[in-house]
């Protein structure tokens, strides 16, 4: 059976989203991304699927720069619906229950519900270790968790969609060894890092060949690596297949105004994309 790898432990949100699109496979929890990523390169796992963005907390820590280095292609991408979910042990009552404990993130995200509902919110390392912790904890407490982290731990959801957001949407890139072939009229994205040099309005001279050859630019973002903070990485997304003559103009002119050009991977765009256009 082929492999998928995701970072945490059985029942976090990645393990759902690898179930889900990679029905297949058989999912590999892993402790970091970094450890995710190698199990891909060390020929593990077939495949790694890793959150980059979310539509409420923003960009994913630390991915950035383990982007930038890795020497693997992203083949895929997928946006998700998180749901959080208040579970408790088979045995408590709702009524007793004081604690609730999840990942900053997932609290951060039904802070108004836990607040109408008098719980003390309680850090944890992730979603579903919060819940392994509760299935073996005091019947007071409670965690925030998706419905598999309830089926993996043998507890139950006495309230579904606890967020205070109803679209909240994060996006998943998978990681595989090669590139895959996507037929050049397909809608494909295109994901590079790239290092502006050091003088006025290189960023804008870097990226003008998108602009000219009438590429979009569906993502931006910038992100130190060096110490001194005084030259920016980028990392973007462009609605372009490589192998396209208006796409390889404009990757002339990125390389002229720039330093470490690298393509990361392309692939189909998805389908939730049209959703939000």
């Amino acid at each position: 059976m082929k492999k998928i790898s995701f970072q945490g432990i059985s029942g976090a949100y990645s393990d759902l989203v690898c179930k889900k699109f990679y029905k297949s496979y058989k999912t590999l929890p892993c402790n970091t991304f970094e450890t995710a990523l190698s199990s891909v390169k060390k020929g593990f796992a077939d495949l790694a699927m890793i959150p980059i963005e979310n539509s409420i907390a923003g960009r994913v820590n630390d991915m950035h720069i383990l982007l930038e280095y890795t020497d693997l292609k992203i083949v895929a991408e997928y946006f998700n619906k998180i749901e959080h979910h208040l579970l408790i042990k088979e045995s408590s009552s709702r009524y007793n229950v004081k604690n609730v404990y999840s990942h900053v993130q997932a609290l951060s995200q039904c802070k108004k519900n836990i607040k109408k509902l008098k719980l003390s919110p309680i850090n944890f390392i992730d979603t579903a270790a919060a819940a392994e912790f509760v299935s073996n904890s005091a019947e007071h407490n409670a965690a925030i968790a998706s419905d598999l982290a309830a089926k993996t731990y043998g507890l139950k959801i006495i309230k579904k969609n606890l967020e205070d957001e109803v679209n909240n949407i994060t996006r998943f890139l998978v990681f595989a060894r090669k590139s895959i072939n996507i037929d050049i009229n397909q809608r494909v994205i295109s994901t590079l890092t790239f290092k502006t040099k050091n003088l006025p309005a290189s960023l804008y001279k870097a990226l003008g060949g998108f602009a000219t050859n009438g590429i979009n630019l569906a993502r931006l973002e910038n992100f130190f690596t060096n110490k001194n903070f005084n030259q920016s990485s980028f990392i973007i997304d462009v609605e372009c297949h490589p192998k396209k003559k208006s796409f390889l103009l404009a990757l002339e002119e990125l390389k002229f105004y720039s330093s470490n050009v690298k393509l990361l991977g392309f692939y189909k765009a998805s389908s939730f994309r049209t959703k939000i256009n």
